[in-house]
């Protein structure tokens, strides 16, 4: 090759070398990372939020029961009517007498003697009273479980004797008589409609609230004599 050839070859090597290198030549740009898909895979399990989507919601009753742990209210019962009402103050004086003549036998006990003559005597007056009403009288559920219970409890004093009489009798007419008094309050008095046996039992009412404290009384002074009576053996032991 001549001088003059090779100049001219080296000539057009370096120009284009310089436009190879000005260009960037033919080099791709470099790939940045691979994203990941933004859907998953086909077999991933499903998202456990969609499943508790699915299942049926509680209603607001068993929200609140699981809450507080509350029982369902109770559906409300049968409003009585006016021959309801006097057959449960009948079978409420009845029982209070023939439990009263049993203790007038069986104690001996002056107190528990006395509250059984008042009991004869108020609720033979209350019986006479409403006697005079002329009202007709229905069973219903509460008169048919009050003369049950009354039953039950009169067989079960009839077997009882001495002390163990006394506090039994007392005991059935703390328990009989708050029972009664919540009776007057909370299905009679609300229910009632004829005037006059409005007016009835609103009068024999402050009796039994009456008869009511003064049973507390004596069964107060029965656990207090039995406190001492122990009190004392403990002591003597």
């Amino acid at each position: 090759m001549t001088t003059t050839n090779w100049l001219r070859t080296s000539a057009w090597v370096a120009l284009s070398a310089l436009a190879f290198i000005q260009c960037g030549g033919d080099k791709k740009p470099a790939e940045g990372p691979t994203m990941p898909s933004a859907e998953p895979p086909s077999d991933q399990a499903p998202d456990s939020d969609a499943g508790t989507a699915q299942m049926p919601a509680a209603s607001s009753t068993e929200l609140a029961q699981s809450e507080t742990g509350a029982p369902p209210p109770e559906p409300k019962t049968e409003a009585l009517n006016d021959a309801q009402i006097a057959a449960i103050t009948e079978a409420a004086n009845s029982s209070e007498i023939e439990q009263a003549k049993v203790a007038q036998t069986k104690s001996k006990d002056a107190g528990v003697k006395s509250f059984a003559a008042m009991m004869i005597t108020h609720h033979g007056d209350a019986k006479k009273k409403q006697a005079k009403l002329k009202l007709k009288t229905e069973e219903s559920g509460i008169s048919t479980a009050m003369a049950a219970d009354a039953g039950a409890t009169l067989n079960a004093l009839r077997a009882d004797s001495g002390k163990d009489f006394d506090k039994a009798y007392i005991t059935a007419q703390v328990a009989g008589h708050q029972k009664v008094l919540d009776t007057i309050n909370d299905k009679l008095l609300p229910n009632v409609k004829d005037a006059n046996l409005k007016a009835y039992l609103e009068e024999i009412k402050p009796k039994v609230e009456q008869h009511l404290k003064q049973a507390k009384q004596l069964q107060g002074s029965f656990d207090s004599k039995s406190s001492s009576t122990a009190a004392s053996r403990k002591h003597a032991g």
